[in-house]
């Protein structure tokens, strides 16, 4: 009797094993979500629907071809194991151009799509046509609502389960200081990393890979947003050109084996888009391109090595704070990615530091690095991100407190945020403190404190001196404005670096603007142009400017050339790299697309200057130049500037990158010399703590 009834559990319990077996043969593979906001970047440029065509390309391999019976038969895709599932959402953008795809997108609906890849028929006939189907049509909703997201996930692990999940995030991104996402339709409204972190947590899936096709996001921040909810990130730490990822190349990967996981996923999409832009004409696209594939499983340990690395920093604020610059300087030094607002710099520029050898403890050191090399599984790198290490991290020097308090969201790390609050005029949140001392501010400090001396250099021009080295000044730098008399507006002519030069006895430094009176034009036409980075020997400017309508800014590199033979300064050399259409006035978020000058050449432009003062709304306006002529290249040269007044500030900026600007100074020039009415006063050498300043 017993042993009937074992007999009968065994062989339910192999029916049970056989159906569960059978079940899961019948799943399909993956099920690949993509999420396309298409905001500016669709309705301008059709950048979505350019990927979306991409798509349209992918089809089954001969592999799905079987034997029946001597002959060859298509299976049906339906059915066959290792089936991949496309689903697609559609929002955010005012006009979409994919009427040539066969899809009516409403610009007044969210609507979920599937793309359909049938195989190939046996001897040579093709099955039925690949194409997208409208799934579901849905009111109008913020792509950047994480409710809208949780909802698109949820619909799509319903329509088409899966044993694994990618879920592809296509628009701007913003690195860490706010998250991604831009919806033209809902006031520019964007996705905060917090709220990124919700909208997985209530989709109630699991990611196998998180695909996020936007500028700046391989950061610390958003793989901790996504590590409950993915187990693979792929990103860039630098902004992504327009075209995106090789969509339709990476995705025919996946059709080719979909037994893959989503670390090959991401090897994948790296190594495609690598490929996709050495193929482009763009030099910017190919030497800027970075792609990274992380492991968020690691996320956490990683998170742990950079509070302890913040720990060492408030410990040294503390107790030892003439070595808090050593510290910030190797931060400063630290790669930055982006243009300048975000503050994303490479954690392995930090980590690997050498100035750090001394005075971080081995332990933690070799903790930090191998921290980061077990959650960067891969990277691809172009030539001129070549140092390059797969994750940044923000550090929000001149966030303002509104920013901090979103970023705090972003990434609550307690240790680092109380170093952050110590650094900047910002109030950490109170649960900081739950499990963290309070440090001292460093404007307390004495060990910190700035202190400057008003001084002329040698040829009378007006600068700032300090001792030599002041250990805790970072960069001086100087705007230039000029009164137009026509107008009788002051107009910015640009920020720039400043030259130095030491006293007779090395004691101190005497920082100054260079040739101020000499500027760069255009034929013959003077620019505004503010410089935004330094990289390596080449200082990277904004050069405002209007295309019709569109403002934009034109991107224009100087380089240093150096000595001659007989150690005489040769000119800079100047070049227009293309035209970038900004940030958006405002989410701030950086654009995707850089414009050779080839492809506006024989168009007019304006070169444009701001005016010092703004309208009511804070917005900048903008006195233009007579218009010109776009050519394929643009010869920028300097020149004398026109007889008249302008004006000239200094700015001295930290070890914690806090800016402190002096009072403007008036400069008559009458086409060959200056007066200067304040140079009397200026040679007293009042001394000017910028600590007080900052206050």
């Amino acid at each position: 009797m017993k042993k009937t009834v074992w007999l009968a559990l065994a062989a339910l319990l192999l029916a049970l094993m056989g159906a569960s077996a059978a079940a899961e043969d019948a799943q399909d593979e993956w099920t690949v979500m993509f999420y396309f906001c298409g905001s500016d970047l669709e309705s301008r440029y059709g950048y979505a629907s350019g990927n979306l065509e991409e798509i349209t390309h992918v089809y089954y391999p001969d592999s799905y071809l079987t034997v029946v019976g001597g002959a060859e038969q298509a299976v049906d895709a339906m059915t066959k194991p290792g089936k991949v599932n496309v689903l697609i959402e559609t929002g955010g953008s005012r006009q979409w151009h994919a009427d040539d795809l066969g899809l009516d997108i409403d610009p007044g609906a969210l609507q979920r799509w599937s793309y359909n890849v049938y195989p190939w028929g046996g001897m040579g006939q093709q099955g039925p046509s690949n194409g997208f189907e409208l799934m579901e049509t849905l009111p109008l909703r913020s792509m950047a609502d994480p409710e809208t997201l949780a909802d698109f996930i949820r619909w799509g692990v319903s329509a088409c389960p899966a044993k694994k999940y990618a879920l592809v995030l296509w628009d701007h991104g913003d690195g860490a200081r706010t998250g991604l996402f831009i919806d033209e339709l809902f006031e520019n409204d964007i996705m905060y990393l917090y709220e990124l972190r919700q909208a997985l947590a209530e989709g109630g899936a699991h990611m196998e890979a998180v695909i996020i096709d936007a500028c700046l996001m391989a950061n610390v921040e958003t793989a901790w947003a996504l590590s409950d909810a993915a187990s693979w990130l792929v990103a860039s730490e630098e902004t992504v050109p327009g075209k995106g990822t090789a969509i339709g190349v990476w995705l025919q990967q996946l059709y080719n084996n979909p037994w893959g996981d989503g670390r090959w996923l991401g090897r994948c999409v790296c190594d495609t888009t690598s490929i996709k832009y050495a193929n482009e004409e763009s030099d910017a696209s190919r030497a800027m391109l970075t792609w990274s594939v992380i492991d968020l499983s690691r996320i956490n340990n990683l998170v742990g090595a950079m509070e302890d690395f913040f720990r060492v920093i408030g410990n040294a604020l503390t107790d030892y704070p003439d070595e808090i610059n050593i510290y910030m300087r190797c931060l400063l030094d630290s790669t930055e990615y982006g243009d300048g607002l975000q503050n994303m710099r490479d954690l392995g520029s930090l980590f690997y530091a050498y100035d750090l050898v001394p005075y971080i403890d081995l332990a933690l050191r070799s903790r930090m690095v191998n921290a980061l090399l077990d959650a960067v599984d891969y990277c691809v790198r172009g030539p001129g991100r070549s140092e390059a290490r797969g994750l940044t991290f923000c550090y929000p020097a001149d966030f303002d407190a509104q920013e901090l308090d979103a970023y705090a969201k972003n990434f609550p790390a307690p240790r680092y945020l109380a170093c952050l609050d110590a650094f900047h005029e910002w109030t950490a949140p109170d649960w900081v403190y739950d499990s963290v001392q309070r440090l001292p501010e460093a404007d307390s400090v004495d060990a910190l404190r700035i202190h400057l001396q008003r001084a002329l250099s040698k040829a009378g021009m007006p600068g700032v001196l300090f001792p030599s080295p002041e250990p805790n000044v970072n960069t001086v730098c100087y705007t230039l404005y000029r009164l137009n008399p026509d107008s009788g507006q002051v107009v910015r002519l640009g920020r720039t670096e400043c030259g130095f030069e030491s006293t007779d006895d090395f004691s101190c430094s005497v920082w100054r603007a260079n040739d101020p009176m000499h500027w760069p034009a255009i034929d013959g036409q003077l620019i505004c142009m503010d410089m935004i980075k330094i990289q390596g020997n080449t200082k990277l400017y904004n050069v405002p400017a209007m295309i019709g309508s569109q403002v934009c800014v034109m991107r224009c590199g100087r380089t240093g050339r150096g000595n001659d033979s007989e150690g005489n300064e040769l000119s800079d050399v100047y070049e227009i790299y293309g035209i970038w259409e900004g940030y958006d006035e405002n989410s701030i978020l950086p654009d995707r697309s850089i414009r050779p000058l080839a492809m506006l050449a024989g168009q007019e432009y304006q070169l444009l200057y701001p005016i010092r003062q703004t309208n009511r709304e804070g917005r900048t306006l903008y006195e233009s130049s007579a218009p010109l002529t776009m050519y394929r290249a643009l010869d920028v040269q300097e020149i004398p500037l026109p007889a008249g007044t302008y004006y000239l500030q200094y700015e001295v900026e930290d070890v914690f990158m806090r800016t402190t600007l002096l009072e403007p100074i008036e400069i008559q020039w009458d086409g060959s010399a200056m007066t200067i009415p304040v140079a009397d006063t200026w040679a007293d050498g009042a001394w000017v703590d910028l600590s007080e300043l900052r206050r």
